[in-house]
């Protein structure tokens, strides 16, 4: 199987590494091909250009492609609220061209998206409306943004899975599990997660099955919920850290936009994506074993 992987980031270089063993891959960045069609790069070659040139005659050699890519903001999405015209054009008019143009060479697309679009402990489906999206007076920038794109790709030939506050085994400013070893104060409501590992199985599978997986919306998260709270007990009991945190309301927290806290459904993965997440608790212990482990092997 050829894969395209568009973004060089934290999702993108993680499941770089998982595909490159049993699958021919190729991962662009922005800095190599103009694929959001923002040309922050001068000197990056264009996206439709760039795969004219990977064509094997009449075909196109990548049987389908990943869009890594998106906009947080930098610390974290209060930035968004400073840098609206950056948050949409990365999070809603970059992909959608970039989807169009795929969609052009009949190469399918797997959007990476989020599910801070909704707030609350229901474990949302798939079909349920967004209540922390585009028209939720109270969500964040970010939030709106990621409502839009899927709205916008809703029809496009490929899927769109949603994931949660991922988090993995090594150091790095997006893994949820180095975020808390940072915070003082935490809120702690029930929320869904992502491991990272468990992501890129799943998205080789929805890769290797496009042909009969059902497209369009999916849920990747792990199986379960968990709270912030019980979050850093794990983190305790590991030997991560032995810090005292508060848990405080998060009216509490010196934020700028609105936080998205929900539970999430794995049912539709589950029956009709024929994939199954591990326990999130199962991939908290795993993590944080190894997180450990590198710590002790950096003399951390």
């Amino acid at each position: 199987m050829n894969v395209l992987i568009l973004g060089g980031g934290y999702i993108g270089n993680h499941l770089f590494n998982k595909l490159k063993g049993s699958h021919s891959v190729a991962q662009i960045t922005q800095k190599d091909v103009d694929y959001t069609y923002t040309k922050l790069h001068s000197s990056s070659t264009d996206f439709k250009s760039y795969l004219n040139g990977s064509m094997v005659g009449a075909y196109q050699r990548f049987d389908v492609a990943v869009n890594c890519s998106g906009y947080t903001g930098k610390p974290n999405v209060d930035a968004c609220e400073d840098e609206k015209w950056n948050c949409w054009e990365y999070n809603v008019t970059a992909p959608v061209r970039t989807a169009e143009t795929l969609n052009l060479f009949r190469i399918p697309v797997i959007h990476i998206s989020s599910g801070c679009i909704y707030e609350g402990d229901d474990f949302f489906t798939e079909d349920h409306m967004p209540n922390f999206g585009l028209y939720t007076d109270h969500s964040s920038f970010y939030s709106k943004s990621k409502h839009a794109c899927e709205l916008a790709l809703k029809n496009m030939d490929g899927y769109i899975l949603r994931l949660r506050m991922p988090f993995c085994s090594t150091h790095g400013r997006k893994n949820i599990l180095n975020k808390y070893l940072k915070y003082e104060n935490i809120v702690s409501y029930p929320n869904s997660l992502t491991c990272v590992y468990d992501l890129c199985k799943a998205i080789e599978h929805f890769c290797v099955h496009r042909n009969t997986v059902p497209q369009g919306i999916y849920n990747i998260i792990n199986n379960g919920s968990i709270t912030g709270a019980e979050v850093i007990n794990m983190l305790k009991q590991g030997g991560l850290s032995n810090r005292n945190w508060r848990v405080v309301p998060i009216e509490e927290l010196d934020i700028k936009a609105g936080r998205s806290n929900c539970t999430l459904s794995g049912s539709k993965l589950k029956t009709k994506g024929r994939f199954d997440m591990p326990d999130v608790r199962d991939s908290l212990r795993s993590c944080i074993l190894r997180l450990n482990e590198r710590n002790r092997d950096a003399g951390l």
